[in-house]
């Protein structure tokens, strides 16, 4: 994912306060890389889970059954969902300004919760066997949803073209000046 208006060094310190404090160390950044330029900081990084038993841990999206994983998934070394909430709601407790760009959706602070709830109802298994981000693990689901109770709007989602996406970005902008 890509986040706008935070260090690589600062996405590295809230990873671990959140990892330390909600998923015994068990997450990390896997991957990333820091973008700062004469715009300001930015980064981009993937979180991991260090022991795919542990909490945190993602199980696949295929078939119930072919694994020892959350509720008989394939483990993976992936974050789940809620981690992945965890880390964003923190990263904006903590950077209000800021804004994190991912394939499904781009958040601010003040849309992060409704377009991070959105997101928990799009399939990532199969048609044959569909299942939902939250699925995939064994964290506790009545902290995250509980008021949550609509169906996703498109609007939560990035657009899929390069056109579409800087339309939006440009109302987006518009909107705020």
């Amino acid at each position: 994912m890509f986040v706008y208006g935070v260090s690589f060094i600062d996405v590295h310190r809230v990873v671990r306060d959140v990892s330390d404090a909600l998923y015994d160390g068990n997450i990390s950044v896997r991957t990333g890389e820091d973008r700062t330029n004469g715009a300001g900081p930015r980064a981009t990084f993937t979180l991991r889970a260090n022991d795919t038993t542990g909490p945190g841990a993602k199980g696949s999206a295929s078939a119930f059954g072919k694994g020892t994983g959350p509720k008989g998934r394939r483990r993976t070394i992936s974050a789940c969902w809620h981690t992945h909430y965890d880390v964003l709601a923190e990263l904006f407790a903590r950077f209000p300004t800021a804004r994190v760009v991912t394939k499904i959706a781009t958040y601010t602070a003040p849309t992060f919760r409704d377009r991070a709830l959105e997101t928990s109802y799009l399939n990532v298994g199969s048609e044959l066997f569909p299942a939902t981000a939250p699925d995939c693990c064994e964290c506790d689901h009545a902290d995250y949803v509980d008021d949550f109770d609509s169906a996703p709007t498109s609007d939560a989602m990035r657009p899929d073209t390069d056109v579409d996406y800087f339309l939006h970005e440009l109302d987006r902008v518009l909107a705020e000046h």
